[in-house]
C-alpha cells in the first residue's frame, strides 16, 4: 500500500511544539493503591463539605476531579473519560470538562525505548530505522511517539513504544477500581449506573490499548473502509511492530486542534492558510459528518475518539484520522435497532424514535414508561426546531446534547443507557467539537436525510454488483416492502415491548420488597454504628483506649463496667443479629416471581 501523496500535505501551521519532559520510570510501589485510595477519599471529602456549605458548581467540582485523574495517569484517564461520557447522571458542564481530559504524561529515556524495541523486535533500533530521534514529539502514560525512518524503503515513521512498568501500574489500578465497584454493588449506590458493565468497558479499554496489536489490526481494517470515504488512515509496518511496539506511517499535515486554538488568536492567518492549502472548512465538517455516519450503519467499526488531535487537515478539503486505540463495533440486533432510529430520527418520526431508544436499552424498570416516551417525544420535537435554526448555539443544536438531554429524560425513569451507546456517543461528542468552528450552521436533519440517501444508493449499487435480478422484480420487492413495512414494525414493537416487559416482570422485586430492603440497609447501618459504639466501650474497659480524646473517655467512664463473659455474650449476639439482617436483606432483595419447580429466580 502507498503512503500519503505527497502534493496532500499543507503547509506548516504550527511552526514546532514543545517536546514533553523527560523523566525516569521507576517500578510502581506497593503503596501506591493506598496512595490514590486516600486521595479520592479526599476528593470525597471535599465534595461532601461543598455540599453542606451548598456550594454547587459542576465545573468547580469536574477540574478538581480531572487534575486528580490526570495526575495519576494511565487508567484513570480512561475512568475520567468514561465518566465524561454519562451526560444521562452527570451535567453537561461537568461531563464537558471531563470530556477534555487528556492523557497527557512526561517521556522516558531513551534507552528504555531502546531496550523495548530490541526485546520485541529482535534487534537495536540502528537495525530497523536509519534514523531515530531520541527525544518523543508526544507522550501519553501508556507509552511515547518517536519519529523515525525505516532503513527499508526511506519511509517517515511514527514509532509507539510503551512505557516501562505499565503493565503492572495499571492492573494494580484496575484491581483497586474493581474493588470500589464492589463496594458500589453492594451499598446499592446509583445502580442505574451499571458498575458491572462500567468495569467490562474499562477492563476491555485496558487489554486492547496495553497491547499495540490490536490497534495495529484496527490500522489495516479502518485504512481499507475509510479509502471509500476520501479520509486518510497511516500505514502501518507490521514488520517492526509487536505488542509493545507499533510502527505506523507519520502523516504530515496540521492538526484540528491546532486550527481551533489559532481560529481564535490569528483570525486573519487560519483564513490565509486554508485558502492556501484549498480547504473549506464546510466540506471537511459535512465529510467528517459522513465517514462517522458510514463507519457506524455501513462498516461497523467506528472511531471512538474523534477529539481534535486525532484529525488531521490535508489540501484539497481531506483529512486523515490517525489513534486508533479507541475503536468501537456493534452487535448485529444492536446495529439493526440503532439504525432503525437514525432512520426515524431523519424522518421525524419521533414516536418510533422514543420506542427504539426504549428498546437500546439493556433494562426496563416496572414502571409505566408511557409519560417517559411522551417526555422524550415533546423534547424530541423542540430540539428539531432548535436543530434547523442557525440563530440558535451550536451546543443546543448538536446531536451530542440531544443524545444527553435523552440521556437524562430517560433517567428520571430509572432507566439506564447501555455502554455501546455510550461509546456511539462519545465519538459524536467529541466530533462536535470540532464541527461547531467548521460547520457552525449545520442542520443535522438535513445533513442525516442527505447521508441516508446517499447510503440508499451505495445499497443499490452493491446489490447490482452481486446480482442480475430483473428490475421488474426488484419493482415488486419494493412494492411488497413497501405494504409490509407498518405491519411489520408494529408487530416488531409489540413483541419486543413484550419481551421487555416480561422481562422486567420476572426480574424485578415488588415494591413492598424493596421497602423491606430499604428497612433493613437501615437497620444494618444502626446496627455498624452500635458495634463500633460497642467496640469503644470494651476497648476503654479493657484499658486499650490511649488513642481516645479525654471527652470521649469520660463519657465511656459513665457506663457500667461489664464482667469478661458478658461481653463475650454482648458480642456472639450482635454477629447473630447482624448475621440475621443480612440474610432477610438478600432474601427481600430477589425477586417475588416463582419458576414452575417452586425456585425463585
Amino acid at each position: 500500500m502507498a503512503v500519503l501523496d505527497p502534493a496532500r500535505v499543507t503547509t506548516r501551521l504550527v511552526v514546532q511544539r514543545p517536546a514533553p519532559v523527560i523523566r525516569e520510570v521507576h517500578r510502581p510501589t506497593r503503596f501506591r493503591a493506598v496512595a490514590i485510595a486516600l486521595v479520592l477519599l479526599g476528593y470525597f471529602a471535599r465534595l461532601v463539605w461543598w455540599r453542606l456549605i451548598g456550594r454547587r458548581d459542576p465545573v468547580a467540582r469536574a477540574m478538581a476531579l480531572r487534575t486528580l485523574l490526570e495526575g495519576f495517569g494511565g487508567l484513570w484517564v480512561k475512568v475520567g473519560q468514561l465518566l465524561g461520557m454519562r451526560r444521562d447522571l452527570f451535567s453537561d458542564e461537568f461531563c464537558d470538562v471531563l470530556a477534555e481530559l487528556q492523557d497527557r504524561a512526561t517521556g522516558f529515556p531513551f534507552e528504555h525505548a531502546r531496550a523495548a524495541i530490541e526485546a520485541e523486535l529482535g534487534g537495536p533500533p540502528e537495525q530497523f530505522f536509519s534514523e531515530i530521534d531520541e527525544t518523543p514529539f508526544a507522550a501519553a502514560s501508556i507509552g511515547q511517539l518517536l519519529r523515525a525512518r525505516l532503513r527499508r524503503g526511506g519511509a517517515l515513521v511514527a514509532v509507539k513504544v510503551r512505557r516501562p512498568y505499565i503493565n503492572q501500574t495499571m492492573l494494580a489500578d484496575l484491581r483497586l477500581i474493581r474493588r470500589f465497584i464492589r463496594l458500589m454493588i453492594r451499598l446499592r449506590v446509583a445502580p442505574t449506573f451499571r458498575w458491572d458493565d462500567f468495569y467490562i468497558e474499562l477492563d476491555r479499554t485496558l487489554s486492547e490499548e496495553l497491547d499495540y496489536r490490536f490497534e495495529a489490526t484496527y490500522l489495516r481494517l479502518m485504512r481499507k473502509n475509510l479509502r471509500r470515504h476520501g479520509v486518510y488512515v497511516p500505514k502501518v509496518y507490521r514488520d517492526c511492530s509487536s505488542q509493545s511496539v507499533l510502527t505506523m506511517e507519520f502523516v504530515q499535515g496540521a492538526l484540528m486542534a491546532d486550527l481551533l486554538r489559532l481560529q481564535h488568536k490569528e483570525p486573519e492567518r487560519v483564513a490565509a492558510w486554508l485558502v492556501e492549502n484549498d480547504i473549506n472548512p464546510r466540506k471537511v465538517g459535512i465529510r467528517l459528518f459522513n465517514s462517522l455516519a458510514r463507519q457506524v450503519f455501513e462498516d461497523n467499526l467506528f472511531h471512538g475518539d474523534l477529539h481534535p488531535g486525532n484529525i488531521i487537515l490535508l489540501r484539497h478539503s481531506r483529512v486523515a484520522l490517525i489513534d486508533m486505540g479507541s475503536v468501537g463495533w456493534l452487535e448485529g440486533e444492536f446495529l439493526r435497532r440503532y439504525l432503525q432510529l437514525q432512520r426515524a430520527m431523519a424522518e421525524q418520526e419521533y414516536a418510533k424514535v422514543a420506542d427504539l431508544f426504549l428498546l437500546l436499552a439493556p433494562s426496563l424498570p416496572p414502571l409505566d414508561l408511557e409519560p417517559a416516551k411522551r417526555d422524550l417525544v415533546r423534547f424530541l420535537r423542540s430540539w428539531a426546531l432548535r436543530a434547523q435554526s442557525d440563530r440558535i448555539p451550536f451546543s443546543q443544536r448538536s446531536v451530542g446534547y440531544a443524545y444527553g438531554e435523552m440521556g437524562r429524560i430517560f433517567m428520571r425513569y430509572r432507566i439506564g443507557a447501555t455502554w455501546t451507546f455510550l461509546r456511539i456517543n462519545r465519538a459524536q461528542i467529541t466530533l462536535d467539537a470540532s464541527l461547531q468552528a467548521l460547520y457552525p450552521e449545520m442542520d443535522y436533519f438535513d445533513l442525516n436525510r442527505r447521508y441516508a440517501e446517499q447510503a440508499n444508493r451505495r445499497a443499490v449499487r452493491r446489490v447490482q454488483r452481486k446480482t442480475n435480478l430483473l428490475k421488474r422484480l426488484a419493482d415488486v420487492a419494493v412494492e411488497g416492502v413497501g405494504v409490509l413495512k407498518g405491519a411489520s414494525e408494529r408487530n416488531f414493537f409489540e413483541i419486543e415491548w413484550l419481551r421487555k416487559r416480561a422481562r422486567v416482570l420476572e426480574l424485578g422485586p415488588t415494591k413492598a420488597a424493596m421497602f423491606g430492603v430499604l428497612v433493613f440497609n437501615t437497620l444494618l447501618l444502626a446496627g455498624l454504628a452500635g458495634l463500633t459504639g460497642l467496640t469503644l466501650l470494651y476497648l476503654h474497659q479493657a484499658q486499650a483506649d490511649s488513642f481516645l480524646s479525654p471527652e470521649m473517655r469520660a463519657y465511656l467512664r459513665s457506663f457500667p463496667i461489664l464482667p469478661r463473659e458478658a461481653w463475650w455474650g454482648i458480642g456472639a449476639g450482635v454477629v447473630v443479629v447482624l448475621w440475621q439482617v443480612i440474610r432477610m436483606r438478600r432474601r427481600l432483595a430477589q425477586p417475588d416471581i416463582a419458576l414452575p419447580d417452586g425456585r425463585n429466580r
